[in-house]
């Protein structure tokens, strides 16, 4: 083949791995790992079962393409933290705004983290684990600015309420859609916050 074609053809392929990996994201944060086939997620996008497999072996390699891609999304909260002098409200407005930003342009892939959390929790499979080392990057990084507040007493504990706190915004976000903006709920919690 051709370098050119071949390129192309990689491409493509490249491509056609993130739509099945962005379809698994909301139908993961919706349904729930378990319960979405394979088949739900070919009609997601107009592939047939055997086109998924062309790309991903199994359904546990969909898996760990998806918490991958929310890893990712996960860094991007860290690097907040880590790029602050201390911790500040500044900083967890930052936060918010962030979240309120990815929610607004891809409500699922916020959520999804917080939705294969609660379905692994507890199971013994090893992507809780997995789960768990992502939240670590955050809670680590939070927790780090914390330590010099005087009134957070546990900085970790603080971090990974935190971070409940933020995910349960963007799932109550999603349940109130038409309700109330997720920019109105995080607004909401930053009051309860400055008047504390």
């Amino acid at each position: 083949m051709l370098p050119e074609k071949a390129n192309r053809k990689d491409a493509q392929a490249e491509e056609t791995r993130i739509k099945i990996v962005r379809a698994a994201v909301k139908l993961f944060a919706r349904q729930g790992y378990h319960k979405t086939t394979i088949t739900d997620l070919a009609q997601a996008i107009g592939l047939t079962s055997g086109a998924i497999f062309h790309h991903f072996a199994n359904k546990e390699a969909i898996l760990n393409g998806v918490v991958d891609w929310v890893e990712r999304g996960m860094h991007v909260y860290s690097d907040i933290t880590d790029n602050a002098e201390h911790g500040s409200l500044a900083m967890i407005e930052e936060v918010l705004r962030v979240m309120c930003s990815h929610f607004n342009r891809n409500p699922e892939a916020t959520i999804c983290l917080a939705a294969l959390a609660t379905e692994f929790a507890g199971s013994g499979h090893p992507m809780e684990t997995r789960l768990k080392q992502i939240y670590k990057i955050f809670v680590d990084s939070l927790a780090s600015k914390l330590m010099d507040n005087k009134s957070v007493t546990d900085p970790e504990a603080a971090s990974i309420a935190f971070i409940g706190a933020v995910q349960g915004i963007a799932v109550q976000g999603l349940l109130r859609q038409g309700e109330r903006t997720v920019d109105e709920l995080a607004a909401g919690f930053l009051s309860l916050m400055k008047s504390w």
